[in-house]
């Protein structure tokens, strides 16, 4: 029996291999601008929030995108545990979720990886904005032999899908790779 993406990763976060990391990725904490009134974020393929609602703890509006309705539930439950708000969960396939244009000042992606998404995560990022990406590359295959070579990035792939973008940050460190950029202000 075949099951879906969203059956897949609900079943997953349903029975975790081991306790969920409630800290945001330090990539995320080292490059993210410091909030101010109406800043907007988006967090593709979210997970359980850890970095959506560090954002939303320092003053951000996020949007945190994600396929397991049962990861958004606990990640909602995080949220009011902690008593934040500035979250706006959407459980979505990003494969047929569309991006707004020129909506967010920061977009998020940790550990995902669809290729076909580059042109619409640059179009959605508003002039001067910033993307924090970070995933797994080749490498992974070593620790992980059945991980799925499509999904995976070649070391230097990541920063030629920003063309013209300027890079703050990019390299591969082992099975994981990372780019750090702004998308340039209009005219």
């Amino acid at each position: 029996m075949a099951y879906s993406d969203r059956e897949r990763w609900d079943w997953r976060y349903a029975n975790p291999k081991k306790p969920p990391k409630r800290a945001p990725h330090d990539l995320l904490t080292r490059h993210a601008p410091p909030a101010y009134p109406g800043i907007r974020a988006l967090e593709l393929a979210c997970g359980l929030g850890r970095d959506a609602l560090w954002l939303a703890a320092q003053g951000y509006h996020v949007d945190a995108v994600d396929i397991s309705l049962h990861a958004l539930r606990q990640a909602r439950a995080e949220m009011r545990r902690r008593r934040l708000s500035g979250v706006t969960f959407i459980q979505a396939d990003l494969d047929a979720f569309p991006l707004p244009r020129s909506a967010y000042d920061l977009l998020v992606v940790f550990r995902f990886l669809n290729r076909r998404l580059f042109p619409a995560i640059r179009a959605c990022v508003r002039p001067g904005g910033l993307v924090i990406y970070q995933t797994v590359n080749i490498y992974r295959v070593e620790q992980h032999p059945t991980f799925r070579r499509d999904q995976l990035l070649e070391p230097g792939e990541l920063p030629g899908y920003f063309p013209g973008w300027t890079v703050i940050e990019a390299g591969d460190s082992g099975s994981s790779s990372s780019f750090v950029g702004r998308k340039p202000a209009e005219g």
